[in-house]
């Protein structure tokens, strides 16, 4: 599972992951993941109702099928970053801070 804490609350944002790393800037901030890459489908960030906070959250799941499907061996590193929106910047984007992790059996 990878998650993403404390963003903008009810903000619709996703997960892309790729299999090299990148440093770039990127609407304000910087592109950690590497093309090509790989978008899961859009998810609400939740927390409170009303306002702007940073309540919100995002997690997904890499599934045993899903990871099959992809390709995504054992052993293999997955870089892996959220985008989502942030009214608040210039480019009406934000992105968090990104993960490398191995796939294990």
């Amino acid at each position: 599972t990878v998650s993403c804490s404390q963003v903008i609350n009810q903000k619709n944002g996703l997960l892309f992951f790729g299999f090299a790393p990148l440093s770039s800037p990127f609407q304000g901030g910087t592109l950690c993941v590497s093309s090509p890459t790989i978008r899961t489908a859009s998810q609400n960030s939740g927390g409170t109702v009303g306002g702007a906070s940073c309540t919100g959250t995002y997690s997904y799941t890499f599934s045993t099928a899903q990871m099959s499907t992809l390709g995504l061996d054992p052993g293999e590193t997955v870089y892996a970053q959220y985008w989502m929106r942030d009214p608040a910047s210039p480019s009406t984007t934000g992105l968090s801070n990104a993960v490398q992790f191995t796939v294990c059996n």
